[in-house]
């Protein structure tokens, strides 16, 4: 009976400490020509939820002369619909959303714009590792 409770013990603890390592939805507003917040600190398998607002059109198109090709592919696959590699379809209707499961990408800041403002609609997600 000892090696059940010892058993169950574990499993709890692992149920547990798997409950303290959820993903997180991110919001980041597409508004007045810029991203809000510019900057998200996110974790693979986080959500991020691009919003449209005003000001469009927009999109969201990673950087791909500061990303290494393998995060590129690992991007692209985790963008459901895209219009070119890294980019994603143009948003015209206010409160449209875009959403972007964070794949497995190395720890670092992945840099991204709105093409059609390019020159000062910026923002970048910084994956850090998932908190155990």
């Amino acid at each position: 009976m000892i090696p059940f409770r010892l058993g169950l013990l574990l499993a709890l603890s692992s149920l547990s400490a798997a409950g303290n390592s959820r993903a997180t939805m991110h919001v980041v507003k597409l508004e007045a020509n810029r991203f809000v917040p510019a900057e998200s600190r996110v974790a693979p398998g986080d959500t991020v939820r691009f919003v449209n607002g005003q000001g469009g059109p927009h999109n969201v198109q990673f950087m791909a002369e500061s990303i290494p090709a393998t995060a590129q592919s690992l991007i692209n696959d985790a963008m459901r619909e895209r219009i070119l590699p890294l980019t994603s379809p143009m948003f015209i209707i206010p409160d449209e959303v875009y959403t972007l499961v964070v794949p497995a990408l190395p720890p670092g800041r992945y840099a991204f714009l709105c093409s059609p403002h390019w020159a000062n609609m910026r923002g970048s997600l910084t994956v850090v590792p998932r908190e155990k």
